[in-house]
């Protein structure tokens, strides 16, 4: 009977947690795949690292020749991170002939087509589930489960980090200053958090997304990418008042005209689903023409969670190999469509503006927006004081108009003498 024997390079988060499933969930494993499965071999950074996670008869290294010229392993998982030392361990491995599982987005919303390609020329499986929401089974869905559809649209809320904490901004009211700090603190961010509050983590997992989804290349610097740090308490204050939730979007739209791909914050009806996810949970809309609305909703980090992800992405190798099956990929890209600007896009927005008090003050303002073609939906006026400082603080709702209208008359707008500060604007997603 064929054995399967992996190897696995890298045992941080995942890494570990991947072990301990393989580990734990050995009996049902392999009761599902009809064969025995074990870990043969782990490349660690550092030997003398002390660990907690139970490794077996598994022989831990710290080279990664030592899986990858090693005729018996036939799945490598790399979970390391990092783009190219992990695209040149990938790359050898295929070139061995060996399958691969991967959870590194960075990586495949850079390289996934190259990846899959060279995996495809030396007939080897490669899946990456874990690379998109953690525990989530968003690609393998929309790979196996859906593909009697046109999708038309994906989005949801794909990073854990600002999901959280944006939660608790609106549920603790505090400075999004106040709660980076804390996250960081909890493990929720790294020490350098750019990647999520940029936006970019976002960008590369919608890129992932909406390449599979819609079977076009979709890379990362092709999402329009926006972050939070510019969000403050006011707002999503302000957005609870009028009946929304504040939560940093990703969203990719297959048209007739080409895809429209980006990540950006986004005022969501409270009513909404997606406005009910809170802290580091993640949940993703799929819309198709056949099945309608779908929404996966969970983890979308962690150990385990993750490491489910890794597993399950092992299992259906596993299946392949024993079938003698042939060679499946997660990239299926037959069409190449064209990435259309957000400019082109149509929003309703939400814009906050502090203005010196003054009668004139809002009719300038609008006269700008009709001057651009923007409607109005309704406008809220409050007066403030503080210190001393009388200014008026308006809300102004948008009915749908342009992005590029949008941007040139918000620029005019911040010009205006009487204009107290740059202009808080968020666009409005009703539904996904």
């Amino acid at each position: 009977m064929k054995s399967i024997q992996i190897g696995i390079i890298g045992f941080g988060t995942v890494g570990s947690g991947t072990t301990q499933i393989l580990m734990d969930n050995k009996e049902i494993i392999e009761k599902k795949i009809a064969t025995p499965i074990s870990i043969k071999t782990i490349c660690v950074k550092n030997l003398e690292k002390k660990r907690t996670t139970k490794i077996g008869s598994s022989t831990l290294t710290n080279k990664t020749e030592d899986i990858l010229q090693d005729p018996e392993i036939d799945i490598v998982v790399e979970v390391m991170g990092g783009i190219d030392k992990s695209k040149e361990i990938i790359e050898a491995a295929f070139k061995k002939g060996k399958h691969v599982v991967s959870a590194n987005k960075d990586l495949i919303a850079l390289y996934g087509k190259e990846l899959t390609e060279l995996a495809r020329k030396n007939k080897c499986h490669f899946f990456y589930e874990a690379a998109v929401a953690g525990g989530i089974p968003i690609l393998r869905s929309l790979q196996f489960s859906l593909t009697g559809n046109n999708i038309q649209k994906i989005g949801g809320i794909i990073n854990g980090s600002t999901n959280y904490i944006l939660t608790r901004m609106q549920v603790e009211k505090l400075s999004l200053e106040t709660i980076i700090e804390d996250a960081k603190s909890l493990g929720y961010l790294e020490t350098d958090p750019s990647a999520d509050l940029d936006g970019l983590d976002a960008a590369r997992k919608c890129a992932i997304l909406a390449s599979i989804g819609f079977n076009s290349l979709v890379t990362s610097n092709q999402v329009y990418t926006s972050g939070i740090k510019n969000l403050s308490l006011e707002d999503i204050e302000y957005a609870e008042a009028l009946g929304y939730r504040i939560k940093l979007l990703a969203v990719a739209e297959n048209t007739e005209d080409g895809i429209v791909a980006r990540v950006h914050p986004a005022l969501i009806p409270i009513e909404h689903p997606l406005a009910s996810v809170q802290y580091e949970f993640n949940a993703v809309y799929v819309i198709g023409d056949m099945v309608g609305e779908t929404m996966f909703y969970g983890k979308g980090a962690g150990s385990l969670p993750t490491g489910s992800a890794v597993v399950n992405d092992i299992i259906s190798i596993s299946k392949n190999i024993i079938d003698d099956s042939k060679a499946e990929y997660a990239y299926n890209l037959f069409d190449d469509k064209e990435i259309i600007a957000i400019e082109r896009q149509y929003f309703q927005y939400y814009v906050r503006l502090k203005v010196e008090a003054n009668k004139n003050s809002v009719s300038n303002i609008i006269r700008t927006l009709e001057y651009y073609n923007i409607p109005i939906y309704s406008i809220n006026q409050w007066h403030k004081e503080e210190d001393e400082n009388k200014y008026d603080e308006y809300i102004i709702i948008t009915n749908k108009s342009r992005e590029l209208d949008f941007s040139r008359a918000l620029e005019e707008i911040e010009a205006l003498p009487n204009i107290i500060d740059k202009a808080s604007a968020i666009r409005i997603e009703r539904g996904l």
